[in-house]
């Protein structure tokens, strides 16, 4: 892979090539979790409901100006919605959003950041450890449907 130009910046989650994105998330998401093929009303009922409202900071990664990750962190640090479309993995642009919130984190005085995921991410696992995440006990006795796995920085 071309090593790419990458910008992250804090951006509107509505804009049109954004949306897009986190539409591409959900589906593979989906496909990943069920194995099955998804649609785009599918896509907009998960969007109802899992809104990411409430979020401190919603950044976008972009390989030489096209939309090409996104990452929101709420402002106790937590990550949600971390993803880099399959044609710009393995080139650095998943730690160019993570070292973004890392930074956003500590401008806010956060001591750490933390995460859930799930058992079928794999390589987002693997990805968090390496990235100095250190996985954690879950911090409810009841999980929720997608929560298998907890992870957290100390900044």
């Amino acid at each position: 892979m071309t090593r790419q130009a990458w910008t992250v910046q804090g951006e509107d989650s509505g804009r049109a090539d954004v949306s897009a994105l986190i539409r591409d998330y959900f589906a593979e998401l989906t496909i990943r979790y069920f194995h099955r093929p998804t649609d785009d009303a599918e896509i907009d009922l998960t969007l109802a409901e899992y809104p990411a409202t409430g979020l401190g900071v919603f950044l976008v990664l972009r390989a030489d100006g096209v939309a090409a990750g996104h990452l929101g962190v709420y402002p106790t640090g937590e990550l949600t919605r971390f993803f880099v479309h399959p044609d710009h993995r393995r080139g650095g642009g998943g730690r160019a959003l993570l070292a973004a919130a890392e930074d956003w984190a500590r401008s806010q005085h956060l001591r750490r950041l933390f995460l859930d995921t799930r058992h079928d991410l794999v390589e987002a696992r693997a990805f968090y450890a390496s990235a100095g995440f250190t996985e954690i006990a879950p911090p409810t006795a009841s999980p929720g449907k997608f929560q298998d796995h907890w992870f957290e920085k100390v900044l």
